[in-house]
Order: C-alpha cells, then sequence, then structure tokens
C-alpha cells in the first residue's frame, strides 16, 4: 500500500503544479464579475457575464470602463453596482473606483501591473466653490462677485497588495516601503540617484513582482 500511495502522489503532483499559475501580466483573470475581494482573489466571479445585461464601456488602450444598468437577464431585475468590486474582460481586472462624479453609471480602473504588488490609476473630480468678481473697465472695480462651482482633475495612483487586499497612494516612499522585504532590491532603490529612482518607480515594482512570485489557484 505504501507504493501504492507514493505513486499516487507522484501522480497526482504534475496536475497540483498545472492547477497553479504565476500571477504576472501575462496571467489571464476568468471573465465575470465580482461582488467582492475575496471572489477576485481566488479568481472565481459569482455573476458571469451570459447571465447578465449592462451597458458597458471599455477602453482597453487608456485602462478605463464605464458600466451603467446592470441587470439579470433572465429576471430583468437590476444588480446594484454598489454592491459589486469589480470585474473581469478579456482576462483584465477592472475595479470600481470613485471618481467623484455623481452619476448611475460606475467608473472602472484597469489593472495595469498584477503581482504580489498590483497598480491601477484614475481620475478623480474635486468640486469646490470659488468666488469670482466682475470688473468695470474703466474703473477697473469689481461691480458683481459671486460664486461657481469648479472642477479641478485629480489623479489617483493606487497600488494594492494583492494577497490582503491593502492599497495606499504610489509615492516614492510607499514604494520604498513596499519593496522593503526584498533586501537586495532595497539596497539598489536607496543607492539610485534620486531623479532616476523616481523616473524608474514603476520599474522597481515590475522587477519586485517578478522576484518575488506568487501563485494563483
Amino acid at each position: 500500500m505504501k507504493h501504492i500511495y507514493l505513486l499516487f502522489f507522484l501522480w497526482m503532483l504534475p496536475f497540483t503544479l498545472l492547477a497553479q499559475d504565476k500571477l504576472n501580466n501575462a496571467f489571464r483573470f476568468t471573465n465575470g464579475i465580482y461582488q467582492n475581494y475575496e471572489e477576485f482573489k481566488k479568481n472565481k466571479p459569482s455573476i458571469f457575464w451570459n447571465d447578465v445585461t449592462s451597458d458597458l464601456i471599455v477602453m482597453e488602450p487608456i485602462h478605463k470602463a464605464k458600466m451603467g444598468n446592470l441587470k439579470w437577464e433572465e429576471k430583468e431585475s437590476s444588480i446594484a453596482l454598489e454592491n459589486i468590486w469589480g470585474f473581469c474582460v478579456n482576462g483584465i481586472p477592472y475595479i470600481k473606483v470613485d471618481d467623484g462624479k455623481e452619476s448611475e453609471w460606475k467608473s472602472f480602473a484597469g489593472m495595469q501591473l498584477r503581482g504580489k504588488i498590483c497598480y491601477y490609476e484614475f481620475e478623480f473630480t474635486e468640486k469646490e466653490e470659488v468666488e469670482v468678481s466682475a470688473y468695470n473697465p474703466l474703473t477697473k472695480k469689481p461691480f458683481r462677485t459671486g460664486k461657481v462651482v469648479q472642477e479641478k482633475i485629480i489623479p489617483k495612483k493606487i497600488m494594492m497588495d494583492f494577497q490582503t487586499g491593502k492599497t495606499e497612494i504610489y509615492t516614492l516612499e510607499k514604494v520604498k516601503e513596499w519593496i522593503a522585504s526584498d533586501e537586495e532590491l532595497l539596497k539598489t532603490f536607496e543607492t539610485t540617484e534620486e531623479i532616476k529612482r523616481r523616473e524608474k518607480l514603476f520599474k522597481f515594482l515590475q522587477i519586485f513582482n517578478d522576484r518575488n512570485p506568487i501563485q494563483i489557484n
């Protein structure tokens, strides 16, 4: 029995290894809608595209997407976009983000870097009231003053720890903190001239992922 068990184990081992894939930008996630982060981490969407209809615009080259009017196809009942985490099209994940706009359509950011550290970016629209005045061209004095709402576009760059789902703003300091477990890479980071360090900041994340691979089932 011992030999039979050993042979069985060795026979199963290749299939176990095949069942796991290294997470990188070549990895293709399962297409569908992920209702929470755990579904995404396990690569198991609970809603599939064949089961729903939606108004969906995917701008793959610029890593952006918009979705609205998500419904179960058979029931024709709505699915609240507030209750989903993201979705996947062509194997690429898109994460729901807050773009600061009031709309029934929700914005999603395509994941540009996939690995132990993931990366995505989007634009946040900030509204603020500013005081403006109309001036008399002759007297150069204001004759009317009022407040108007102006919009300011703020780029958001986000890093995400795949294993925990934790996110941080993509900055020089945070990149250094997140790659610190790789002592050799950290040493290279610290000895690189600051201006070049900033230019190659994204590259440091890519190198970290290559040197610290994780498996996804």
